[in-house]
């Protein structure tokens, strides 16, 4: 798992922060002039509104980004670079403009300056201990449809990643969104199965495609009048073949989305890191137990 806790902790922090300062901005805009501004022109009060509404926009840019665990090293350091631009132009608007400021003003943004600089060094120390992650995943959207999938090599042989993989009520325990699997009837192609997410909702899936050491696929009954989730058709492959290191495994979802044109593009822009984040905890948490039951089987032989 990359180790990106302390880059959410402090994107965060600068999120709050500026979310504080765009609404003080926004809302007292009128107020803040004349405190800022030496002698405020009239459209002073706008362009701090404007202001705000821009640091606004930040905030909720960096808490989104602080969501989401696999945050990776370039999309912390984007915001550092942009938090640098910031402190560089107020060091430049105090230096070279400051006769348009008043005393206050001159404090108050060098005072923000120095809190965004130390955001940037937080934020750039901690990315740097921001590992990439071993799985390979993709997350896109097109067509109206949402394209998953996650890839991973794994120090286990073929034969034990497929017992593994085919071990479905095991499956509750690697997938942090499933909290049961259970078996109604058949095994192979046309097995039925129930899942259920960690509310208690639930779902049907059958097995449409079935390959014995290699791969299966399930097709989730969208179509039931008690289906959960904002989607119209949804399935799953689950694929293993021979690597280098021992097996790779992967796994691909296809989902159409239900509703407009823009309620899909909004679920799917929401959707892409919440997807992501599912399946390299999956891929990880099974490549952990795959590994574990190959070294058993060594030891009992």
């Amino acid at each position: 798992m990359p180790r990106s806790a302390a880059a959410r902790i402090f994107l965060k922090l600068n999120s709050q922060f500026s979310a504080l300062n765009g609404a003080a901005l926004l809302v007292a805009a009128g107020l803040i002039a004349p405190i800022l501004i030496a002698n405020p022109v009239n459209w002073a009060a706008l362009g701090l509104r404007c202001l705000g509404l821009g640091l606004l926009g930040f905030a909720l840019v960096l808490y989104l980004l602080s969501k989401n665990k696999f945050s990776s090293r370039s999309a912390v350091n984007g915001i550092v670079l942009l938090d640098a631009l910031w402190v560089l132009g107020s060091v430049v608007l105090v230096a070279f403009f400051g006769d348009i400021l008043t005393t206050s003003g001159i404090i108050v943004v060098t005072i923000v300056a120095m809190v965004v600089a130390f955001f940037a060094i937080a934020q750039f120390a901690a990315a740097a201990k921001i590992k990439k992650t071993v799985p390979e995943t993709s997350v896109e959207a097109r067509d109206g449809k949402l394209y998953a999938t996650v890839k991973r090599s794994v120090r286990a042989p073929k034969e034990t990643v497929w017992d593994v993989m085919t071990d479905h009520p095991a499956y509750a325990d690697v997938a942090d969104n499933i909290s049961k699997v259970e078996v109604l009837s058949g095994n192979g192609l046309g097995m039925m199965r129930r899942c259920y997410g960690l509310k208690g909702e639930n779902w049907v899936e059958t097995c449409d495609l079935f390959e014995p050491g290699h791969t299966y696929g399930f097709r989730i009954h969208t179509d039931a009048d008690d289906y959960p989730y904002p989607f119209a058709e949804l399935s799953g492959r689950w694929t293993v073949n021979e690597h280098s290191v021992g097996s790779e495994f992967d796994i691909e979802i296809v989902a159409t989305l239900k509703g407009s044109a823009a309620s899909k593009w909004l679920f799917a822009k929401m959707a892409k890191p919440q997807f992501k984040a599912i399946l390299i905890d999956l891929a990880d948490a099974w490549a952990r137990r795959m590994e574990a039951e190959a070294s058993q089987r060594v030891a009992s032989t």
